[in-house]
């Protein structure tokens, strides 16, 4: 007599369909696990260069700060100062855009935290061509550039050059004015940004004039037999 081959019974076809299932549901997750840890890489890889290109820019702009003295309106400060405003949470000067920028040249630049899209905060860097005017306020006009976002505030402190001291505006309240750098300003700059996502550590920027424009480089060039004091 010859036996015919048994088949599966429809217990054994129901146990090996569940045992499948459960291989191909372990075998997805294991995937999705994998691609958001990809992602989430990838989004700390491109956070980190953007922390680093956001401090290469501020060290840029705050390495070349004009000098150059306009009147000052401000009681208790030299007759003349820098176009330097410099408040807790928010700092304007003249500085030298670097050319890899595609701008290159003296610009007004401003860096302040600013209202974002859905109502968070961003760190911006505004900057205009110099105009050679002793101020600027058309900021809502000038070109941007978001360092950070989203953040929540920014807080700055100046340091004065002689005493290594650092305070929340510049220059320092009740500072004798002959107490003051030659230069009229700040050896560095602290920045505290404040809800960053990824967080910022503390970062602190020297200030730099340019040498042209600082006084105490008198030996600056002269062109057309006229100085270079800007």
């Amino acid at each position: 007599m010859i036996r015919r081959p048994r088949g599966f019974t429809l217990v054994e076809v129901l146990v090996a369909m569940v045992l499948l299932s459960l291989l191909m549901l372990a075998l997805t997750g294991a995937l999705r696990a994998m691609g958001q840890t990809e992602e989430r890489v990838e989004q700390r890889v491109a956070a980190a260069d953007d922390y680093r290109a956001a401090v290469n820019l501020l060290n840029d702009v705050l390495g070349q700060v004009s000098a150059r003295r306009f009147p000052s309106q401000q009681a208790g400060t030299p007759p003349q100062m820098p176009f330097f405003q410099a408040t807790p949470d928010a700092l304007a000067w003249v500085g030298v855009m670097p050319a890899r920028y595609g701008l290159g040249g003296r610009h007004y630049l401003r860096l302040a935290v600013e209202p974002g899209e859905g109502g968070s905060g961003q760190l911006v860097l505004r900057y205009a061509p110099w105009t050679g005017a002793p101020g600027f306020s058309a900021w809502p006009q000038a070109q941007a550039q978001v360092l950070a976002a989203p953040v929540q505030a920014l807080s700055l402190r100046y340091q004065e050059p002689a005493s290594g001291g650092w305070g929340p505006v510049w220059p320092p309240p009740g500072l004798p004015v002959n107490a003051l750098p030659p230069s009229l300003l700040p050896s560095a700059v602290a920045l505290q940004v404040d809800g960053a996502a990824p967080a910022w550590p503390p970062l602190v920027v020297a200030v730099r004039a340019t040498r042209i424009s600082d006084p105490s480089s008198r030996s600056g060039a002269s062109f057309g037999g006229g100085r270079a004091d800007d």
